[in-house]
């Protein structure tokens, strides 16, 4: 999928904050097209919000305009990695209550602030004072923390935020990959490889920040690392990932760990979000383990066998290899069940409570990709729950394939004074019509979504769209828009949303929240 042109045109989004207070709003409980996702998404919603609410409170800290994630509660100690998830969590969880941008950004002061000579992060700190700390980086953070800038950008409508992430990307790729493509564990060392370092789905958006390194991180990293994953997965018929490997993909202490347990949420990123075969094929073979155990007695750390679990019974284990659940719709319950443990596990020490939320957002359908063109699916089960957000869109983001009769025609630019969508004939539209019959008047493939107050239009250079309410009187009309068109003071409501260019007329049914 084809992110480039949306991050060049994100300045774009800047203008939609007198609207709302952020792009992508909390919860966004969406379907991501490519497997599965927890049944009942509003119940989730809530119980992730909780999660967060104490993150917040136990592990967040904050000194002048630094912040941090705590590693030990009360120890005054700071890894670069919670670093990077909480800056993923700010950007995610922020809502049209909330905006987290100031945490977020005082997460990221403290990155600059305690970084190296090589512009990346120390990965360990004595407290608030980017000058106490353990010298060099530790690449699982960059991952995290470039990914989050890219997302804020969308989140917030700023691409200072893409500018930042460009230049981290060129420092990431210099000092924590090797030419070939694979990562290094760090800028400093690069004696064994961590699997769990590796984030495909990241290295997809690196690319259309990071223009000038896109084949790199597309093809060279992107090879490199996923042959790593599938020798590694390839070892044992359990698919458990090791903690540490050689350079192969070879494991070095047989065991899925602490630092093994963030790669199946990694690859599900890549699975839900780019529908990526070689994910789904490895959490496929883990899934496939990982459902002979009820959630209840899933402990770690695990020989990679399969033969002895430890006990340890917490969030790095059970929430991260629910992740692995995701691909079969025939894992559903047992993916419900894995999730309702998480949620029971109550408040964890910080890895623990980190993987719970990072996990939890992917499962739930809360850690969409912003950037994808065609913008997040909404989620009909959301909907039906009472949990949709005002970003969801009543119809697919899509279009159907044109009727027959409209090839060939010109449509005229839409007047103020017209007062009711028409088809390509001149046909009045009937807003109660569903939205599929509605939707079959395209006559190209324009996508159309709607996040907050702001619609996305892809598919077009200029278009005259616009807005009747269900009776069919104009609401707003705006002539030559391309890309992103803010809807002022509009009332919550059901809406016709009519788009026209020389080629195309699409008439779609929305629901502004």
């Amino acid at each position: 999928m084809n992110t480039t042109t949306t991050i060049i045109a994100v300045s774009a989004l800047a203008f939609g904050l007198a609207q709302a207070t952020v792009n992508f709003p909390f919860p966004q409980n969406v379907d991501y097209g490519n497997g599965i996702e927890v049944s009942d998404k509003a119940t989730a919603a809530t119980q992730l919000k909780s999660a967060f609410n104490y993150y917040l409170t136990d592990k967040y800290k904050e000194s002048g305009n630094y912040a941090a994630i705590e590693k030990d509660h009360g120890g005054n100690n700071y890894v670069s990695e919670g670093t990077g998830y909480g800056m993923l969590m700010m950007v995610y969880f922020s809502d049209n209550t909330t905006s987290y941008q100031d945490k977020f950004d005082k997460l990221w002061a403290f990155y600059k602030a305690g970084s190296n000579e090589h512009g990346l992060m120390n990965w360990s700190f004595g407290g608030l004072n980017p000058y106490d700390n353990k010298a060099n980086a530790a690449t699982d953070a960059e991952m995290d923390v470039a990914a989050a800038l890219i997302m804020a950008a969308y989140q917030f409508g700023d691409d200072k935020y893409l500018d930042e992430a460009r230049t981290l990307l060129k420092n990431v790729k210099k000092y924590e990959f090797e030419e070939n493509g694979l990562h290094k564990p760090g800028d400093a060392w690069n004696d064994k490889k961590n699997p769990s370092y590796i984030a495909p789905a990241y290295y997809r958006l690196f690319a259309a920040v990071d223009t000038d390194n896109a084949t790199f991180w597309n093809t060279t990293a992107m090879n490199a690392n996923y042959a790593l994953l599938e020798t590694n997965s390839a070892e044992y018929s359990t698919g458990l990932f090791d903690n540490w490997s050689d350079a192969s993909g070879k494991g070095l202490d047989k065991y899925y760990g602490y630092d093994a347990a963030r790669t199946p949420w990694r690859l599900a990123q890549d699975f839900y979000w780019f529908g990526e075969t070689k994910a789904k094929t490895m959490l496929s073979k883990l899934g496939t383990w990982v459902s002979k155990y009820a959630a209840s007695a899933m402990k770690g750390t695990i020989e990679r066998s399969g033969n002895t679990m430890w006990n340890d019974h917490n969030s790095t284990f059970v929430a991260t290899l629910m992740t692995s659940l995701v691909t079969d719709a025939s894992r559903q319950s047992k993916l419900d069940e894995y999730w309702n443990e998480v949620a029971s596990l109550g408040d964890e020490a910080y890895f623990e409570q980190s993987m719970k939320i990072l996990c939890g957002l992917l499962v739930t359908g809360n850690m969409p990709n912003f950037t994808d063109k065609d913008g997040p699916k909404p989620s009909s089960s959301a909907s039906q729950q009472g949990g949709s957000s005002s970003s969801q869109v009543a119809s697919s983001g899509s279009t159907q394939p044109a009727s027959s009769g409209s090839q060939g025609t010109d449509p005229q630019p839409i007047s103020s004074n017209s007062v009711q969508p028409s088809s390509s004939n001149g046909q009045a539209v009937n807003p109660d019509q569903d939205v599929e019959a509605i939707g079959s008047l395209a006559q190209s493939t324009i996508g159309l979504s709607i996040h907050g107050r702001i619609l996305h239009i892809n598919g077009i250079d200029a278009a005259d769209v616009s807005v009747f309410d269900m009776q069919g009187r104009p609401v707003q009309i705006q002539h030559n828009v391309s890309g992103n068109m803010s809807l002022k003071d509009i009332a919550t409501g059901s809406y016709i949303v009519q788009i026209k260019t020389r080629n195309a007329n699409l008439i779609r049914k929305i629901s502004v929240k």
